[in-house]
């Protein structure tokens, strides 16, 4: 899989690997607590996903994936996007399995990566 290319004001210190995985998001205060998303791109230490539901910057959010993976993370920006779609990056807090031992994220994330 070839990376995303960073912009010259990209601080990102991971590439960037575009994916399009749905999820189930949970959302800690106000507002939204349960709603769904697709992940853009991902990273060893964050991603990119849109969703319609409104979330805030600093918001903490628990997100479940179609695989067996389970992420703990925040909201570190939040830029709109047409047909009422919004783009969150989330930086991961926790990332862990919910399926066999064996099976571990970033194990993964680094075979995407490899690709």
């Amino acid at each position: 899989m070839i990376p995303m290319e960073n912009t010259m004001n990209d601080k990102r210190r991971n590439p960037r690997f575009p994916v399009g995985i749905t999820m189930d998001i949970h959302a800690r205060g106000q507002g939204v607590t349960k709603c769904r998303g697709t992940i853009t791109d991902l990273s060893l230490t964050g991603m990119t996903f849109k969703t319609n539901a409104v979330l805030e910057q600093g918001q903490s959010l628990y997100l479940k994936l179609d695989l067996p993976l389970e992420i703990r993370g925040e909201v570190r920006s939040i830029r709109a996007e047409e047909a009422g779609l919004r783009s969150y990056g989330i930086h991961f807090h926790h990332i862990g399995s919910f399926g066999p031992a064996n099976a571990r994220p970033e194990n993964f994330i680094a075979a995407r990566f490899q690709k």
